[in-house]
């Protein structure tokens, strides 16, 4: 399916450029991303992991001159010499969307972002998480999907269908980081005989009020996250994705340099269709001009989740997060940032320590440091010795 759209999507910017469509706009970047990792590998099979692995993620968008019909193809590839699961192709946008007054329809692959938390959105779950982009969950593959909406000036009601489920995306052998037992993702098992093809629906409903933003949601179909069963005779460790109903609400409250957010879900999981909760609150406030032209941002979260021991797994079950990020809004749009989540519990924490800096019109270069503490014996622990240093050589165009 997503082959036969990619030909249509060629076959549109085909007309676009020969003067059928107008408004052709090609934009999207390649870079050079580099790792530098602390120490050794902690498994057998790992690899050293320092290696510099080659991204291109290129966008081209045409519409009518209307506006109402726009296609879009935005694909995905990384090319990594350490873990050959880690090299990977994705679709990440390839849609072709119409609109006639407030009625909109969209049909392809996409992407949909739900909730408003800096640090984790736990109520985004239309999209799969690209694990071996950024484990948490910043990283999303294509969806393909079907949808309809109203949409007005404050208010928006979207439906959607997604006929296709997407695995998980999890490092080989050599990947770092990684669990300890590599994920068995040619095995994968589903909670339902049409496997990939069991279809999925949502729902969303935004309000914008102001300074006020609210939204609710609800989704049915198989879990984007997935738990992990060992079988005993292989000793494989393979995904199993569930059926889950979720209903969810989020809202952004914005006064001058105050951002207060928050958003929740309640979640039936499996066939007993057990219940839990997840969500959590924070905000964010900027002082502007604090050196120069440097604008300073500080934010906090609390992150919270009730479910069972035996459900998929999540790394932010009670945790804290606390930020800084520190805008010189100068010429080279310098940006450094700073954050860590912390269990509240045994204090397992994700650190990371970064900047980044535009050179000329379309070279930008970012650097960052990431730090993993946990206990042993917790799931988070398997990335104890993958302390590295990030570096990315971004081309926009």
């Amino acid at each position: 399916m997503l082959y036969r759209l990619l030909l249509v999507l060629c076959a549109l910017a085909s007309l676009a450029t020969s003067g059928c469509l107008s408004n052709v706009k090609a934009s999207g970047h390649v870079a050079a991303d580099g790792r530098v990792f602390a120490f050794d590998p902690k498994y057998p099979g790992q690899s050293r992991g320092d290696a510099v692995s080659l991204v291109a993620e290129p966008q081209l968008e045409t519409k009518t001159e209307d506006g109402a019909h726009t296609a879009t193809l935005r694909p995905f590839y990384r090319l990594d010499p350490a873990d050959e699961r880690r090299s990977h192709a994705d679709l990440r946008e390839g849609a072709y969307k119409v609109q006639s007054g407030s009625l909109q329809a969209g049909i392809g692959a996409g992407q949909f972002t739900w909730g408003t938390l800096e640090s984790y959105k736990p109520t985004d779950v239309m999209n799969q998480t690209d694990f071996v982009e950024a484990f948490d969950g910043s990283a999303k593959l294509g969806q393909p999907y079907a949808s309809v909406g109203i949409v007005g000036e404050k208010a928006a009601l979207r439906l959607y269908y997604l006929p296709y489920f997407r695995d998980r995306t999890f490092q080989g052998l050599r990947g770092r980081p990684r669990f300890a037992v590599p994920i068995d993702v040619d095995h994968p098992v589903f909670a339902s005989r049409l496997d990939r093809l069991q279809p999925s629906g949502a729902a969303r409903f935004t309000l914008n009020a102001g300074d006020f933003d609210f939204g609710i949601g609800a989704f049915t179909g198989l879990s984007r996250e997935p738990r992990f069963v060992a079988e005993l005779t292989s000793g494989r460790v393979a995904p199993v994705y569930d059926h889950i109903h979720q209903a969810s609400i989020d809202a952004q409250w914005t006064s001058g340099a105050l951002v207060l957010k928050a958003e929740g879900f309640a979640r039936l999981w499996g066939e007993s269709l057990r219940a839990f909760a997840g969500g959590g609150a924070g905000g964010e406030y900027t002082f502007f001009k604090v050196v120069g032209e440097a604008d300073v941002s500080l934010a906090a979260e609390i992150l919270l989740d009730s479910r069972p021991v035996d459900a998929a797994p999540t790394f932010f079950q009670h945790d804290a997060f606390l930020g800084v990020r520190v805008a010189a809004n100068d010429t080279s749009s310098t940006e450094v940032l700073a954050g860590a989540i912390v269990d509240a519990f045994d204090a397992t924490t994700f650190g990371r320590l970064g900047a980044s800096r535009r050179f000329g019109d379309h070279w930008r270069a970012y650097v960052d440091v990431n730090v993993y503490v946990a206990p042993r014996g917790k799931l988070e622990s398997a990335f104890l010795r993958d302390d590295h240093l990030h570096g990315r050589i971004a081309y926009f165009f």
